[in-house]
């Protein structure tokens, strides 16, 4: 855990390109993480006295094989197990369909039922899938949000960090077309290939082509600054024997404002700046799917000049994700993210052991997380008002450091993670009852380094 003074440090240079350093977080220990799921789940199975021909996983969603009759108690087993997004069933005489070898996530993820549907078109097309006969190629294309990949690689082992990678930066907006072919000649980026492919969320419309080793990089960055931060993060990515060659049209556009507030009242309530009303409806379109039509209030503006951002299809992904949490927000400027998760997650009067429903939020946090290495979080303790202020600042920081450590034990690393204590000085109730004195013993989840409090 880190202290405050670090934290203010040099964080809008961490958090503005959230996705950049993902891979550095993801590729260590895949193989091993992916063995860990499966065994676990495997283990669930045999503890429920359900035998069922296989269990594996494609990216962090599970596939089960077996008879009809042993479906829905084996769903439902591996659905509970965090680090599980979804479950699917294939048939006995289906199961040599199944895909093997690719890689599973890190980290706690909780489980949604929800289903997200988007009718959003990319904007632009995939670069001409055809290269040189018996040379590595891969070409990507991000529009959209939507990733489109296609290729021929003779490594296994980096298309399964493609696979894993790409699912967790742009899941469900991707389509990957990247094929093994052991007779290919290698290339020296192959096996950085899963980190060249998170590069491109730096520029929101992007394109990739690479053959031997040259590579050519387009897009509409919208300046100058922008477009030198994604060609030199993919030439680094690529390494130093790939020609890189850029061909950017800067367009000048301003960053997209737009944020999300569940305040607790059952409803979310979304505003913001858009750049097209396509880009509007597909964020208010989740929301209703999540939150019911009738629950959702919709200020999102269109106006012209903004940029289509990455974030700005990562942003609804969040809604199904919160909605255990009872009050929540988010807000995304120029890539930046902030937000606060609170609400439900109280203590026993005098205490630091974590609630039942701390723990329900707990992993909701470790994914956020877990999907975006880059991003700090603050965890914030509060009191009522009962007891000196001494006492109340101390009981704070326990509460804190309990939901941190937590959080450690999960496998987020310790610098990301800043435990603060507030003592009694942030109520969210009256203190005047004890139903008011039960909310404000609690923590609250910052995304971001803490702030300066005097008198807290």
């Amino acid at each position: 855990m880190r202290s405050i003074a670090e934290g203010n440090r040099r964080v809008r240079w961490l958090l503005m390109v959230w996705v950049v350093v993902l891979i550095a977080a993801s590729l260590v220990g895949i193989s091993s993480i992916q063995g860990d799921l499966t065994a676990e789940a495997q283990a669930a199975l045999d503890e429920a006295g359900i035998t069922i021909a296989a269990v594996e996983f494609e990216g962090r969603n599970a596939v089960l094989s077996g008879s009809t009759s042993q479906q829905a108690g084996a769903e439902e087993v591996v659905a509970g197990i965090a680090g599980v997004r979804t479950v699917r069933w294939v048939a006995v005489d289906q199961a040599s369909t199944v895909a093997a070898g690719s890689e599973s996530t890190t980290g706690p993820t909780p489980t949604s039922t929800t289903t997200i549907t988007t009718t959003l078109a990319p904007t632009t097309t995939l670069p001409p899938t055809t290269a040189p006969d018996g040379v590595s190629w891969f070409n990507a294309n991000l529009s959209a949000g939507t990733l489109t990949m296609a290729g021929a690689i003779p490594d296994p082992e980096a298309a399964g960090r493609l696979a894993f990678v790409t699912d967790l930066v742009y899941a469900p907006y991707l389509d990957n077309q990247v094929e093994v072919d052991d007779t290919v000649a290698a290339a020296s980026w192959v096996p950085n290939i899963a980190t060249v492919s998170a590069m491109l969320a730096i520029v929101g419309e992007s394109s990739l082509e690479v053959a031997g080793e040259k590579a050519i990089v387009r897009g509409y960055p919208p300046t100058k600054e922008r477009a030198a931060q994604l060609a030199g993060a993919l030439q680094q990515a690529l390494g130093p024997d790939v020609e890189l060659t850029t061909d950017f049209t800067i367009t000048g556009l301003e960053p997209p404002v737009v944020a999300a507030d569940a305040p607790g009242d059952g409803k979310l309530y979304l505003t913001g700046t858009m750049p097209s009303q396509e880009v509007a409806d597909m964020i208010a379109g989740i929301g209703v799917q999540v939150f019911g039509v009738e629950n959702v209030v919709n200020d999102l503006e269109v106006a012209e000049g903004i940029d289509t951002t990455f974030s700005l299809f990562r942003l609804p992904l969040t809604f199904p994700l919160f909605q255990p949490v009872p009050q929540w927000n988010i807000t995304i400027v120029d890539d930046l993210i902030t937000g606060n998760l609170r609400g439900g997650a109280t203590f026993a009067s005098g205490s630091a052991k974590l609630s039942p429903e701390l723990e329900q939020i707990l992993p909701i946090a470790a994914g956020i997380l877990s999907r975006n290495p880059t991003l700090v979080i603050t965890v914030e303790g509060h009191t009522d008002s009962l007891g000196s202020d001494a006492t109340n600042m101390a009981l704070s920081v326990a509460r804190a450091e309990a939901a941190a450590n937590w959080l450690i034990a999960a496998g987020i690393q310790p610098e990301r993670i800043f435990a603060v204590g507030r003592g009694e000085g942030s109520p969210i109730a009256d203190n005047k009852t004890a139903a008011g004195r039960a909310k404000n013993r609690r923590v609250e989840f910052i995304l971001g380094p803490p702030q300066e409090q005097g008198g807290n």
